[in-house]
């Protein structure tokens, strides 16, 4: 039972840093939320965690191992992470440059903008986000002690990143809501899609050089 608590902290401690650097996933809880004001954000934050619940049950059920066999599959999800950032990131731009009236209108539009799109926006980030994949498929598996039961020990370690995961995200998703109440004025709302637009081209930059 020792050994047990002692790899949860050790993951904690692993896991917190990563959650707290601003990366994919907050980006585009902050992008939708800035968009379609707090419900939107927590809907991404509720898809990007889902994404992190799907690889959790894979790395559970013994996933991992499959990947090991056919690495392939790992080239297929780091490109199609690359183009869904970029992606993601042209859109900002994009919105940012289209729209030079904001005031109600604008924020009317966003708040109408449906849950279910942000939902699987966030999903789809994790999904095809090979440092997820990463961190659930090989760096997650190295905390369950020997001997324990894997799978009740996978899903306990995911439970744990998922509840630091979603209070981080559910931070981003209030604030970014807060701007898009605040900040009506079209410049304002111009810069910070813009500045979210490049942050998420950057991102798909840095994932496809890492490969």
């Amino acid at each position: 039972m020792i050994g047990v608590e002692m790899s949860e902290w050790g993951f904690i401690a692993v896991a917190l840093p990563l959650v707290l650097t601003p990366g994919a996933s907050t980006a585009v809880v902050l992008r939708n939320s800035l968009a379609g004001g707090t419900r939107a954000g927590v809907a991404t934050a509720i898809g990007v965690n889902g994404g992190s619940i799907c690889y959790g049950l894979l790395t559970a059920f013994g996933f991992a191992l499959a990947l090991q066999r056919w690495p392939a599959a790992w080239v297929a999800l780091r490109a199609g992470g690359v183009v869904y950032m970029a992606w993601l990131g042209v859109q900002s731009i994009r919105r940012a440059f289209s729209t030079p009236r904001a005031d109600v209108t604008r924020l009317d539009i966003a708040t109408d903008r449906g849950l279910w799109k942000s939902l699987y926006e966030g999903f789809a980030t994790n999904a095809l986000n090979p440092s997820i994949a990463t961190f659930y498929l090989v760096v997650l598996p190295q905390f369950i002690p020997r001997g324990a039961p894997v799978v009740a020990s996978a899903l306990l370690l995911t439970a744990i990143h998922v509840t630091l995961a979603a209070t981080w995200h559910v931070t981003w998703a209030v604030a970014g809501g807060t701007l898009t109440r605040t900040l009506t004025a079209p410049r304002p709302r111009q810069i910070l899609d813009a500045t979210t637009g490049v942050a998420l081209l950057a991102l798909a930059i840095k994932m496809a050089a890492s490969g």
